[in-house]
């Protein structure tokens, strides 16, 4: 598998994690209970510009470097990128299973 192809799936997961924390934040938030998602939006821009800094670095690494054979800026990056999607996959986990905790609870 090529690095632009790790970058790429990597971006395409990072956006799907974000997503699914979205989702599952404002499921467990209520939707109909008067909350403003504007707070919640501003995080979320947030979160992913952290994440997206080293991705977009890692592909300008990858577009302008000729040499990638031992190229530590675009492995830090994508080590970074990858440990970022972790931490938020934990947290898409965590939120989705107290949102299932709490519906289960009501029944």
């Amino acid at each position: 598998m090529s690095d632009l192809t790790k970058i790429l799936l990597t971006c395409l997961g990072f956006i799907l994690i974000l997503s699914l924390l979205f989702v599952g934040i404002r499921h467990l938030m209520g939707q109909n209970k008067g909350h403003s998602s504007r707070n919640l939006v501003g995080w979320f821009m947030g979160l992913f510009i952290v994440g997206a800094v080293p991705l977009a670095f890692a592909f300008y690494t990858y577009i302008t470097d000729k040499h990638l054979d031992a190229n530590i800026g675009l492995g830090l990056a994508m080590l970074f990128a990858w440990a970022y999607c972790a931490l938020l996959l934990c947290g898409v986990l965590g939120v989705w299973g107290r949102y299932w905790w709490r519906r289960n609870q009501k029944k």
